[in-house]
């Protein structure tokens, strides 16, 4: 079932962040449900068209965005979140690439109630309800003439032919000149820059639209190879288009290649590849479509930038076709495939056979590149409870990302179970969230070098500003290491320091153990801050700074209270305009002794002299 915890493992933190703003923010509109999935467009620097398909595989996301990291990107977040929303959980089950019944239970029940009605019913009921579903279906009514052998409607090689020069001549001929932006619907006369881009994108869209529509109609028509072919002799003619008429603005770097980008984000939206597969197609077309496509891989005429990785959503659709599935790896044998893209199909053919062995198999091969597949085999070694194989593959997947594996390895193992592997998770999570917890679990099983080495790396890295200072310093603090805590609080820059609060626990352990040092430093930095060293800048923020420290020392060394009241005053009598730092210092209860300022000279009939026992209030 899909839900958020689902959506949450799709995509890294950044975009699942990123993708709830959009959503929250209303950026997301036109969203709507058809045969083959969810549909939306997200506004962010332009407008994306982005779909979401349920399938039994899981969910799978397509977007117009060039987004190509760690996981979905924000705008299919957006679409997923609105989808969750809007959709109630029995409308979110797993759907097949033609919004059939997912691969499972429910759809085995449904197989087995077919067979069983079928054999009831007679031959004329059989007929009947043929020939309404065919009256009703253009795109069925193609697959049963293509089913029975009969010759199809338009000619699919005459359209093949053509093709190249086709869109050649369409893509050849637009001018993205001044007129066109003027024309355009998103003219703005001080906007050049995303209202272009989806002026452009628009007219692009409308130029491929035609071409998308042949490609659909021959998928859903049931001609597989063909539509492989289209599809194939597209993107190489697409690719190899030069330039448009005109480009006046600079809005292509490459015209073939961003023109191929957008013809597959286009297709994506509309569904393909599913709707490929979503026909019925008879075994001799799946055999025949399968051989020209292994053969077309081994040797293919033109090759455009990213070529293997636009195969892959079509090789992975085939691969989750239980007809096709079977056979896919016999005719790929020569395609110049790489490991990794041999492994992904053979993953996908092993979930849809199902065959547990072969999943096995490609599951290991992705597993120290592939984030998702490695949590999916640890979880079925644990599932199997075959602790080897789990430990084995828990360590590989910790080397990969061990922000990502240092809990699971710290929930299924102990010190005593995986010495190296365990210590290294409980390191690497105590240096990543600065925890003093796990530090104390960590200790014990560290030698005295291991343990000088794990409190060093934390000061590096404090000292760099990717650490913790107080972390560090508290490690500082705990191995007893009187001078290298000195050396580290007082060779910091205090002021830059953030979150704030950690310098005045860096002084509080460096008071508690060598007082002397920190009060001659706080003597000399606040001052100099005061006049401006490290472009500290007079203001709130470091009257607060000065105060908190000089509390901070007070409190941790009871012998600096004379010395931190004696630099209080100074500071006071040194910057007597700074009227914010005064106040501070009042409020932090460090000027007890600190006499009235001078009342402001009385004019006119404020000469009155004031009451006995009372004080001019320089205030008034």
């Amino acid at each position: 079932m899909f839900t958020r915890q689902t959506l949450r493992r799709l995509a890294n933190a950044n975009s699942f962040q990123r993708g709830q703003a959009y959503y929250d923010g209303g950026q997301l509109t036109k969203l709507r449900r058809e045969a083959d999935g969810f549909h939306a467009s997200v506004r962010g620097s332009r407008s994306y068209r982005v779909a979401l398909q349920l399938a039994a595989a899981g969910p799978a996301f397509s977007c117009s965005c060039p987004y190509a990291f760690d996981g979905v990107c924000k705008h299919s977040v957006a679409l997923g979140l609105a989808v969750l929303d809007a959709y109630t959980p029995a409308d979110l089950a797993a759907t097949g690439p033609a919004g059939g019944p997912a691969a499972g239970a429910p759809a085995d029940a449904l197989a087995k109630a077919l067979k069983t009605a079928w054999a009831d019913r007679k031959k004329g009921d059989k007929l009947r309800f043929l020939k309404q579903a065919l009256a009703k279906s253009d795109d069925l009514a193609r697959q049963f003439l293509g089913f029975g052998g009969q010759p199809v409607a338009a000619s699919t090689a005459d359209l093949l032919a053509t093709l190249p020069d086709r869109l050649a001549g369409t893509l050849e001929v637009l001018e993205f000149d001044e007129e066109f932006w003027e024309n355009s619907e998103a003219y703005h006369e001080d906007d050049e820059g995303d209202a272009l881009a989806e002026a452009t994108e628009e007219a692009l869209r409308d130029a491929l639209a035609p071409f998308v529509a042949e490609l659909l109609g021959l998928a859903r028509g049931g001609q597989l190879a063909a539509g492989l072919q289209y599809w194939a002799t597209a993107c190489a003619a697409i690719y190899q288009v030069e330039e448009p008429a005109s480009d006046d603005y600079g809005a292509f770097g490459d015209y073939g290649a961003d023109v191929l980008h957008q013809w597959h984000g286009e297709l994506a939206a509309a569904g393909w590849p599913a709707v490929l597969l979503g026909a019925v197609v008879p075994a001799a077309e799946l055999t025949a479509a399968l051989e020209w496509l292994g053969q077309h891989l081994a040797n293919p005429p033109a090759q455009w930038a990213d070529f293997e990785q636009s195969w892959l959503p079509l090789l992975l659709a085939l691969a989750a076709d239980p007809a096709a599935a079977p056979l896919l790896a016999h005719h790929l044998e020569k395609a110049g495939l790489s490991p990794e893209t041999r492994a992904r199909l053979q993953l996908r053919a092993a979930r849809t056979l199902p065959n547990d062995a072969a999943w096995r198999v490609a599951a290991e091969a992705l597993l120290p590149t592939d984030a998702a597949v490695a949590q999916q085999l640890l979880d079925h070694y644990a599932a199997l409870a075959d602790r080897p194989a789990l430990l084995r593959a828990a360590a590989t997947a910790f080397t990969a990302w061990p922000d990502r594996f240092a809990d699971f390895v710290l929930v299924n193992f102990t010190a005593a179970q995986a010495p190296d592997l365990f210590r290294g998770a409980l390191r690497h999570r105590a240096l990543a969230n600065h925890s003093l917890e796990d530090f104390g679990r960590l200790r014990p099983l560290l030698a005295p070098a291991a343990a000088a080495a794990f409190v060093q790396a934390a000061v590096a890295a404090a000292r760099a500003q990717r650490g913790s200072v107080a972390f560090a310093a508290e490690l500082l603090a705990r191995e007893a290491a009187p001078a290298a805590l000195r050396d580290f609080v007082l060779g910091l820059e205090w002021i830059e320091i953030s979150p704030p609060y950690h310098t005045e626990i860096a002084m509080l352990r460096l008071a508690e153990t060598d007082p002397t040092p920190l009060m001659l430093e706080l003597e000399t930095r606040t001052r100099a801050y005061l006049n401006g060293r490290a472009k500290a800048k007079r203001g709130a923020f470091l009257y607060d700074r000065i105060g908190r420290w000089l509390v901070s020392v007070r409190g941790a060394a009871p012998r600096l209270t004379e010395p931190v009241l004696r630099l209080a005053l100074e500071l006071r009598q040194e910057f007597p305009t700074l009227h914010g730092l005064r106040d501070v210092l009042r409020r932090e209860g460090l000027l007890v002794n600190d006499p009235a300022p001078p009342a402001a000279r009385p004019t006119g009939d404020e000469r009155a002299p004031a009451r006995r026992g009372r004080r001019p209030n320089p205030n008034k």
